[in-house]
């Protein structure tokens, strides 16, 4: 792998990894009232769209870093409908 790949990696890493934070705190709380559902989703689509981009290319990192961030997406979009729906049959 030449340095440009490296870098790519790390890039992935840290982009694909941002919703760590949000997911640890939900899974904590239970609350997600305060996560917009459209912009995990929107952006899950992004990735899925750089994913096909990445396999079609053959590049290892971009495939990498939107399976990781595609699935942490699609975890925190999940426990975002779970918990809403929780919390909405419990109070209402």
């Amino acid at each position: 792998m030449d340095d440009w790949t490296y870098l790519a990696f790390v890039a992935g890493a840290l982009t694909s990894t941002g919703y760590i934070p949000q997911i640890i705190k939900g899974y904590r709380t239970r609350k997600l009232d305060d996560v917009s559902l459209i912009m995990p989703a929107v952006l899950g689509f992004g990735m899925f769209l750089w994913l096909i981009y990445g396999l079609a290319r053959e590049d290892s990192a971009i495939i990498a870093a939107n399976v990781v961030g595609a699935s942490f997406t699609t975890l925190l979009v999940l426990m975002k409908m779970r918990y809403s729906k929780a919390g909405k049959s419990i109070s209402g």
